[in-house]
């Protein structure tokens, strides 16, 4: 009777590739749990870095299930050309996928294993402080429907880079800066953007914690609700 998509990129998509109608389609986004927010207890992020063998480095974090569609192969390579000389390190948070051992294999073919970390799946009662804890939330992702970690990690106060790939630039905003996902370079500079430029990290910072209120449940419920409304007027 009726479609949802998770974003207008996704609606796009559908009316591409399966001719599916647009008036047919209704966007409704996801929204961020109204717990994820900056987390500033020094003992909270202290433990978090110990829980997952971080330390004391800096680190940029991506968080997702280890696959080829977010790129990361390609981010091991953007970090070792901006931050492999550095005191930083890359944490991969999240269970493995598909194909993970193509990701696994590019870091000990760069010989990173010591700057490049894989802490696992990360239960939501860490993440809040894993996200507060980073520097940088890295996110190049191929193709997304959605996109929710780079709504968290706004949300918790962490500048985020993420690709020009469907559909980041339209949930991001102005509140993020952007690469081609296929440019390894383009990602370094990113990279390098965003842990030498205090000042623009402060404006994405503020720029993101707005941004990420636009996302919330209540809205998304309440525009569901209006739709089963309609739908049922209608039947």
């Amino acid at each position: 009777t009726h479609i949802l998509a998770d974003s207008q990129a996704t609606k796009d998509d559908l009316t591409e590739l399966y001719h599916a109608p647009p008036e047919k389609i209704t966007v409704l986004y996801a929204g961020v749990d109204q717990s994820f927010q900056p987390v500033s207890d020094p003992r909270q992020l202290a433990e978090v870095r110990d829980r997952y063998g971080i330390g004391e480095a800096p680190f940029v974090l991506s968080v997702s299930t280890l696959q080829p569609r977010k790129n990361y192969r390609r981010l091991i390579e953007a970090f070792e050309i901006a931050l492999g000389h550095t005191q930083f390190v890359l944490v991969l948070a999240g269970g493995k996928g598909w194909l993970h051992d193509e990701i696994l294999y590019e870091v000990r073919r760069r010989n990173l294993e010591a700057k490049v970390l894989f802490p696992g799946f990360v239960p939501e009662t860490d993440l809040k402080a894993l996200y507060s804890a980073a520097e940088v939330m890295a996110y190049p992702s191929l193709y997304e429907g959605f996109g929710l970690p780079v709504v968290e990690s706004m949300a918790c106060g962490t500048p985020v880079l993420t690709s020009t790939a469907p559909c980041l630039p339209e949930i991001a905003g102005q509140a993020a800066i952007f690469a081609d996902p296929y440019d390894v370079q383009a990602i370094a500079d990113g990279l390098t953007q965003l842990t030498t430029d205090p000042e623009l990290c402060a404006d994405l910072v503020q720029k993101g914690l707005t941004r990420a209120r636009m996302f919330n449940w209540d809205d998304s419920a309440r525009k569901l609700l209006g739709l089963y409304r309609e739908l049922a007027q209608q039947g």
